[in-house]
């Protein structure tokens, strides 16, 4: 009986751990096999199923209550995973703003990992936030969060929605449509200054072809405010990344 509740917990970690690795930016890849992708969440589950203290006797009292533990737990990671794909939406957003405003918004690509476009400036600062975020180990945090999760929302423990959580994600919609708007704005603000000028020079000289001329200078004038502000992005995104912690953290103490 003690062998079978040692399975069964460790089948919950499993499903926990997968659904929260479904969502995130560097391992939900379609290029990266599935088996790999089984393996990782193997090896992770194991690590977390021997590092943290559960209940040994763990039996469900039947097949239907368990499919429901499967299930919330399945819920807990998709809903963890979903705060971390939040915060990193929130660069591909910035660059979807930029791009709106410098004209590139047509310029598109297909993204594999969300079966939809994405523009330039999008996959440029997704692709660099992305990066970033390895190179600071900001994963280590990740792996931590997720430890820390079977802490503060037990095995079959906890609820999934509370009014403290709805408020929390609204907070964090909110925030990331903020930090989104202040990263591209620099170069909104050069775009639209272009065009106030484009426009003073329409009214001034009437001969000149204004939209030949603007759309290359747009593009030209929002590429140089990107690679002049770019250097200033390392602490913006490191501080991001720290709220991201903290966020999952308080999002785990509003469930329980």
């Amino acid at each position: 009986m003690a062998d079978l509740s040692y399975w069964l917990l460790f089948l919950l970690i499993f499903t926990r751990v997968t659904s929260f690795f479904v969502t995130l930016p560097f391992i939900s890849y379609r290029g990266i096999p599935q088996l790999l992708k089984v393996f990782f969440g193997l090896t992770v589950s194991y690590l977390i199923f021997l590092s943290a203290s559960f209940e040994v006797e763990f039996l469900p009292a039947g097949n239907l209550e368990f499919i429901f533990y499967l299930a919330y737990e399945a819920l807990i990671g998709l809903g963890l995973g979903f705060v971390v794909l939040l915060f990193f939406s929130l660069f591909r957003m910035a660059g979807q703003m930029i791009d709106m405003m410098m004209g590139l918004q047509m310029a598109s690509i297909f993204d594999p990992q969300l079966g939809s476009p994405a523009t330039l400036m999008g996959q440029l600062y997704y692709l660099l936030a992305l990066v970033y975020y390895l190179t600071i180990n900001g994963h280590h945090h990740l792996f931590l969060a997720l430890s820390k999760s079977y802490e503060l929302i037990p095995v079959g423990g906890g609820r999934f929605f509370t009014d403290a959580s709805i408020f929390l994600l609204a907070e964090m919609f909110y925030g990331v449509f903020a930090l989104a708007f202040q990263i591209a704005a620099p170069v909104i603000v050069v775009v639209v200054i272009t065009d106030i000028s484009l426009g003073l020079v329409s009214k001034t000289v009437p001969q000149l072809q204004v939209f030949i001329v603007g759309l290359p200078l747009k593009i030209s004038l929002g590429l140089i405010a990107v690679y002049l502000t770019l250097p200033f992005l390392g602490p913006v995104l490191e501080d991001i990344f720290k709220d991201l912690y903290n966020d999952l953290v308080r999002i785990m103490v509003s469930l329980t």
